[in-house]
């Protein structure tokens, strides 16, 4: 197969692949295109190509490959493994249940699938992937928004915000970092050849405005601003101008607002009271409240398939999903001022040995971080991290592959064959 035809295979299989990876079609309460059990099956398809990619690579010097695989057997063993041994020891719940429940880490076994085609491929096509499956998260959004997209969803989980959707959130997120880090650099983070900045605020302008209007989540607005202001700094100020130019036909004609659907008192009420709700108050004060009557032992996490879960204990309401660093205090208990400050470094130093260059990804990891107690790093956000850690890898790949070869001359004491002497012509 020709190296054209190699790469163009890779890329249009990439496609499909991040559109799995990147939740476009997982199933949750706040996607209405969601189809079940699909994560599910993709995790399958994950581990098993992990697996037999292990066993073809044995003997081979793969630096990037072994790195990668440190960091997801660290993260399925911590934060699955021992979460489901704590629920275990503390409420009797049958390990298998725990492993279920916190199968989402099992994301970061994605790496493997996203090397192997990324390495196949330019970095052109590998960004052109993530922007083509945000892209279409956003078209989805819109289409959602205005009713030309079914629900498929059984029951409305908000009622406040009725035409809000979470189609292919980390897709769009992970967009809008490239395209701002790309319109600040104007040169890719993964290859550093140049990109135009012209395409590339125009693509973040979009991605913005799904979030702000489609998506209409609170967390992954302020994620989106935090990042901007990381990575644009002084710059900041050009966006936030080219933000309210973009945004001024809304103060001028106050009624697209209710053209577009977006709830203003909702969020004049989130400005006055921040971006939690009460329910996440009261779960943040059962959490404590326990921790304190069990003395900081872990705990670990329910599953909803084992004796409803949580609900015996706290009552309907209590999501370790919603409340971030503090569902991991609950999950390790006093371990987590161990675990969590490790694994951070751990992280760090891994993507800091598949390339030396982390600014993006730091960046966008300092970001993640400021929502932390709304959305659990370690728990809900493995996708991510694995996409970033993967950026590091094909940066040293295309690295390597476009540093100059230098040759070692070394004088031998024996005399070359008479068969590689130069013959007179």
């Amino acid at each position: 197969m020709s190296i054209l035809r190699k790469s163009t295979v890779s890329f249009v299989l990439l496609i499909p692949l991040l559109i799995l990876h990147l939740d476009v079609f997982g199933e949750s309460p706040h996607n209405p295109v969601g189809i079940l059990y699909l994560n599910e099956l993709y995790l399958a398809i994950c581990m098993a190509f992990t697996f037999f990619y292990l066993l073809t690579s044995i003997g081979t010097q793969q630096r990037e490959f072994k790195i990668l695989m440190t960091y997801a057997v660290y993260s399925s063993v911590v934060f699955i493994g021992l979460p489901a041994i704590f629920s275990f020891l503390f409420y009797g719940q049958p390990l298998v249940y725990g492993l279920i429940e916190e199968r989402r880490i099992l994301f970061s076994f994605g790496f493997a699938t996203l090397m192997f085609l990324g390495r196949n491929m330019s970095a052109s096509q590998f960004e052109k992937a993530l922007l083509i499956t945000a892209l279409l998260a956003a078209v989805m959004a819109w289409m959602f928004k205005f009713g030309v997209l079914p629900d498929l969803r059984d029951k409305q989980s908000s009622f406040d915000r009725p035409d809000r959707s979470s189609i292919g959130a980390p897709a769009l997120c992970l967009a809008y970092f490239y395209c701002i880090q790309t319109w600040n650099k104007g040169i890719s983070p993964i290859d550093g050849s140049a990109r135009s900045k012209t395409v590339h605020i125009v693509l973040a302008m979009v991605f913005l405005l799904t979030l702000v209007f489609g998506t209409q989540t609170r967390q992954l607005i302020v994620l989106a601003l935090v990042f901007t202001v990381f990575c644009l700094k002084s710059k900041s100020i050009v966006w936030i101008c080219v933000s309210t130019l973009l945004l001024s036909p809304f103060f001028i004609f106050p009624d697209l607002m209710k053209v577009l659907g977006l709830n203003l008192d909702f969020y004049a009420q989130s400005v006055q009271d921040g971006p939690t709700d009460g329910v996440r108050e009261q779960t943040i004060g059962y959490i404590f409240s326990h921790l304190s009557q069990n003395h900081w032992l872990p705990s670990g996490s329910l599953s909803l398939m084992w004796n409803n879960g949580f609900i015996p204990y706290f009552g309907e309401y209590f999501f370790l999903s919603d409340v971030g660093v503090f569902g991991t205090l609950f999950r390790f208990g006093f371990l987590a001022f161990i675990i969590i400050p490790v694994s951070l470094f751990l992280y760090y130093r891994w993507a800091k040995m598949l390339h030396p260059d982390t600014g993006f990804v730091v960046t966008a990891t300092l970001a993640q971080l400021v929502i932390w107690p709304l959305a659990g790093f370690f728990e809900y956000l493995q996708a991510t991290i694995c996409y970033l850690m993967v950026i590091q890898a094909l940066r040293a790949l295309h690295h390597y592959s476009s540093a100059p070869v230098q040759e070692t001359y070394v004088s031998s004491p024996y005399p070359r064959p008479s068969s590689q002497l130069a013959r007179p012509v």
